[in-house]
This record gives C-alpha cells, structure tokens and sequence, in this order.
C-alpha cells in the first residue's frame, strides 16, 4: 500500500466553506442531488478504469470534465463526513 505523509492541514476541511462545515449534511444533499447513487457508481468507474489503464479511451472533453468535477464532489462529501464524524465523537466525550 502506499503510504503517503500529509501536513497537519492535511486532516483538516480544506475545500469546504465556513457554511458547508456548520451544515455538513448539506453537502450530503448537494453530492446526491448533483448525482444519484447508480452515477455514483458509474463515474468511480471510469475513473478507476482511467486510473489503471493510464488511458482515456474513448472519453471526450465534457466526459473528462465531468470526472474532474465528480471528484472535487467526493473530495467535499469526505470532509463533510470528516466533519460530522467529529462532531459527533465531540457529543459523545461530553
């Protein structure tokens, strides 16, 4: 596996604006409003599929772009998750 060293910022919300941290369950909303859990599937599909093969057969210009956009999409729904995991591990230390 690879290990990869992040900075302490590194664990901290980082593409997530100060109304998106406040109200992480939006964020939920806006992934599965932008895409439903069947395109979901299918976009981590082509990017796996891009990722192993180090190719990007038959993929046109909008397609690619969507990719990148879907992924800054999941980048913001992991740190919405992150969020909320922390919020709720801080209710229960009281």
């Amino acid at each position: 596996m690879i290990t990869i060293n992040y900075d302490e910022t590194a664990s901290t919300p980082q593409k997530l604006s100060a109304e998106e941290i406040a109200h992480p369950d939006q964020v939920i909303e806006d992934f599965f409003d932008y895409a439903n859990l069947q395109q979901v599937r299918g976009y981590l599909w082509e990017i796996f599929k891009t990722m192993i093969t180090c190719s990007y057969p038959g993929l046109k210009r909008r397609e690619m772009a969507n990719l990148v956009y879907f992924y800054e999409q999941v980048e913001k729904l992991m740190e919405a998750i992150h969020v909320m995991h922390d919020q709720k591990n801080a209710g229960e230390e009281r």
